[in-house]
C-alpha cells in the first residue's frame, strides 16, 4: 500500500470547496506560475506541488471525481476530530494514489484508535440508534391508540 497522507486540494489551490470551475482553473494558473519547477530552480519540493496541483486541478473539474473527493473529505475532517485521521500533507514528496477507482479514500486503521475513542464512539452510536428505535416504538404506540378510540 502506497503512503496514507491526505491531500485538501482545496487547501492546495487556495479556493473555497465552493468554488466554479473558473475559479478553479485561474487558481490553478496562478498557482501553477507560483510553483513552477522552472520559476523555483533550487527547490526540491517544486515538482511535487506541480503533481498535486495538477491532480488537483484534474478531480475539482471532474463533476464525479470532485463528488468523490467532497465525501472523503468530509470524512476525513470528521474522523480527524477524533484524532485517527491519515496525516496532512504538509510537503515532500507527493503521495500516490493508492486506489485507481478512488484515489481519494481515507481509511482507518482501528489499531490506531484508542480503546476509550473506540468505546465512547460505539456507546454514541448506540444511543442515537436506540433513541431512534425508542422514538419509532413511542410513534407506533400512540398510532395503535389512536386507532382504538376512533
Amino acid at each position: 500500500m502506497s503512503s496514507a497522507l491526505f491531500v485538501d486540494y482545496y487547501e492546495l489551490l487556495e479556493v473555497d470547496p465552493r468554488a466554479s470551475s473558473q475559479e478553479i482553473k485561474a487558481a490553478y494558473r496562478a498557482c501553477m506560475v507560483r510553483d513552477h519547477a522552472d520559476q523555483n530552480p533550487g527547490d526540491q519540493q517544486a515538482q511535487e506541488r506541480m503533481i498535486l496541483l495538477t491532480r488537483a486541478k484534474q478531480v475539482l473539474l471532474d463533476e464525479h471525481q470532485r463528488l468523490v473527493y467532497d465525501r472523503q473529505r468530509s470524512r476525513w475532517h470528521a474522523i480527524s476530530a477524533f484524532g485517527t485521521a491519515p496525516p496532512r500533507w504538509t510537503g515532500g514528496r507527493a503521495p500516490d494514489t493508492p486506489f485507481e477507482s478512488s484515489p481519494h479514500r481515507v481509511e482507518v486503521d482501528l489499531r490506531d484508535v484508542s480503546l476509550t475513542k473506540l468505546i465512547v464512539g460505539v456507546g454514541v452510536a448506540a444511543m442515537v440508534g436506540g433513541l431512534s428505535f425508542a422514538a419509532r416504538t413511542m410513534a407506533d404506540r400512540a398510532s395503535r391508540r389512536r386507532r382504538r378510540r376512533w
